[in-house]
């Protein structure tokens, strides 16, 4: 190997490494469905900007997210509704990479 390919394969493999990390994204961002036999759905959209956009029974929600460790993440929103945003929800969502889903714990069965 020459001296010019010794110091040109290091960098295209540099660059091409640095386009792979950044054309993946985090993997939570996307949209997500729920719904179950009765016709119910939610939807869930995540952003690469870290927005975050919402709905179920008709509501709508924006807000924001963030990653609090890896598969680990804050979701902060706000009913469209409410123009002031005087409500601000705040939960924590966790992305499971084995079964590529996303589940959000603090759901919690109503009696």
């Amino acid at each position: 190997m020459n001296g010019l390919a010794v110091a040109i394969i290091p960098g295209l493999l540099l660059a091409c490494l640095a386009g792979c990390l950044a054309s993946g994204g985090d993997p939570v961002v996307g949209t997500w469905v729920w719904s179950d036999d009765k016709g119910y759905t939610e939807s869930y959209t995540f952003y690469a900007n870290h927005s975050f956009y919402a709905e179920g029974l008709g509501a709508q929600f924006d807000g924001t997210w963030e990653m609090l460790s890896p598969g680990h993440y804050l979701v902060t929103y706000w009913n469209r509704q409410d123009p002031g945003k005087t409500t601000p929800y705040s939960e924590k969502a966790i992305y499971d990479k084995e079964t590529d889903a996303l589940y959000f714990p603090a759901h919690t069965r109503q009696p």
